[in-house]
């Protein structure tokens, strides 16, 4: 994973990221590729991030501008990923007691997508400093921010396509603009959302997991929260299409047996443990399903700690993020 640190205002931001992606000679996979309900989608997304997070569309034009390609189709492909092109896979676990929450997930990719994905160290002009781990640019699959609000998102194949902002973009949005798990339910009420979700958010001693699509929201409160690539309650069912993705069910029950009622759980090693493979199914693909745990990430809020495994965690090491400890001072 790339490690890029950025701070300033947006353009400034995207205009130095797409010139370190042009030097690298960093793929841009199916940006040309769009068909027309795809380009047409991820236009008019456009229109609404621009009247919700008109930053995320500053940083999109200079990172177009850095790569030297089109704004309009640059950024149309940037909001239609999670929601109309690629399928992903993914799983998420968070855990509360005691007023203590641990949450974990695995980032669940193709693996071509390592060699384009980072771990940024935000710090935006007018917004909260922040750490986002991602597979494109601008938007985030989970992070954390100064407040010590962790984010994340796993997709779910939606029945509707209907323009918004898609999962990565709203964990973007979330990491920089909420201090809190309510602030971040309150930016979900009210900004209109592209695709189908689930997102899971914690901060020192609160969590919430809610289900997403276009025509309906689920918030789900409680001690524990599983989310794979399919929707858990029945009122959320009509909302997506294609249910077991990459053997969603297999890891959703993996999760949910481990964590129980929450009690054996909230500790990093245990989240680690689940999201590695140790309890079950969750990251053991097949090689020649040509998918894999591009990374996994745990979250332990209250004591500001971080940690990531760059790769499968069945293989690779979590490593203490120490960037989250100085991100106030960055």
């Amino acid at each position: 994973m790339y490690h890029p640190r950025f701070k300033g205002d947006h353009y400034g931001m995207g205009l130095r990221f797409g010139g370190l992606l042009k030097k690298n000679g960093i793929a841009l996979f199916g940006m040309t590729e769009l068909d027309e309900v795809q380009r047409g989608y991820g236009m008019a997304s456009e229109n609404i991030v621009r009247k919700f997070f008109p930053g995320a569309c500053e940083e999109m034009r200079g990172l177009a501008d850095g790569l030297g390609v089109s704004y309009e189709t640059f950024s149309a492909w940037l909001l239609c990923i999670s929601v109309c092109l690629e399928v992903q896979g993914c799983s998420m676990i968070a855990c509360k007691r005691e007023g203590r929450v641990v949450f974990g997930r695995n980032n669940d990719l193709p693996p071509v997508f390592r060699k384009m994905s980072s771990s940024a160290l935000y710090a935006p002009s007018g917004g909260y400093a922040f750490i986002a781990n991602s597979s494109a640019f601008v938007g985030a699959e989970d992070g954390i921010n100064e407040k010590g609000l962790a984010a994340g998102m796993t997709y779910v194949w939606g029945s509707e396509l209907k323009a918004g902002i898609n999962s990565m973009f709203f964990v973007r949005y979330i990491l920089e603009r909420c201090a809190t798990v309510a602030e971040g339910l309150k930016a979900l009420e009210e900004i209109p959302m592209g695709g189908a979700y689930h997102l899971i958010l914690a901060d020192r001693g609160d969590m919430a997991h809610v289900e997403c699509s276009p025509q309906k929201m689920r918030v789900h409160r409680g001690e524990v929260a599983v989310a794979t690539n399919h929707f858990v309650s029945e009122e959320m069912a009509p909302c997506e299409e294609t249910k077991d993705l990459y053997q969603s069910y297999a890891r959703y029950k993996t999760a949910s047996d481990a964590v129980g009622d929450g009690s054996r759980a909230v500790t990093v090693d245990n989240v680690r443990g689940i999201l590695g493979g140790k309890r079950g199914f969750m990251c053991q693909y097949e090689k020649a399903l040509a998918f894999d745990t591009v990374w996994s990430s745990v979250y332990d809020p209250a004591n500001r700690k971080v940690y990531r495994a760059e790769g499968n965690p069945s293989r690779c090491r979590y490593r203490e993020d120490v960037r989250f400890e100085k991100i106030c001072a960055f």
